[in-house]
């Protein structure tokens, strides 16, 4: 009989060590930003490249392994250095997200109906697809936080030549005890 106060005991301490390593969650906010260099005669493109967070994201370098999630709630494109013909539009185009290995592609956001011009030097958000935001969320939460970032684009003419900028913003959540 006196082992059950001894059990209950250590089982409200077990129970309080999990709730209150909770409540030793660090939350930071996160933004990174992938850069593209399109230059084509065509009326499309196509764009991908690793993006590496730990060696571009001081908090991901920091917590690493310690991170438990990171939520992406914003993505931003704009264009930089623009040479193109007035009035060109993008008649489609995408942002989408792979392991490494470029398995598993997700779309992130699309975009269409976008006259280039006034993307240039002006921040436009993008509606995302919540798989996609889910999918880099995880990538970039797990070590080794690389991922492959892709765009695509389909303009009503060519020749175009720009840069595209993608701002990707959310919240880190760790735990320095992990």
């Amino acid at each position: 009989m006196k082992k059950l106060p001894v059990i209950t005991a250590l089982i409200c301490l077990a129970f309080l060590f999990t709730q209150c390593k909770d409540l030793l969650d660090v939350e930071e906010d996160i933004s990174f930003v992938a850069v593209f260099n399109v230059n084509t005669q065509q009326e499309s493109f196509t764009r991908s490249q690793i993006y590496d967070l730990a060696s571009n994201v001081d908090v991901i370098e920091e917590y690493g392994s310690k991170i438990k999630e990171v939520n992406i709630n914003r993505v931003e494109i704009w264009i930089t250095s623009l040479q193109a013909v007035e009035g060109q539009t993008f008649s489609g185009g995408s942002i989408s997200v792979s392991r490494q290995d470029g398995s598993g592609e997700t779309l992130v956001a699309s975009l269409g109906g976008l006259v280039i011009q006034d993307l240039l030097n002006n921040k436009t958000t993008l509606t995302h697809n919540s798989e996609g935001i889910k999918l880099l969320g995880n990538l970039a939460a797990d070590p080794p936080h690389r991922f492959q970032l892709h765009t695509q684009g389909d303009i009503n003419e060519g020749p175009l030549a720009f840069i595209i900028n993608m701002e990707f913003t959310g919240k880190m959540v760790a735990n320095p005890l992990n």
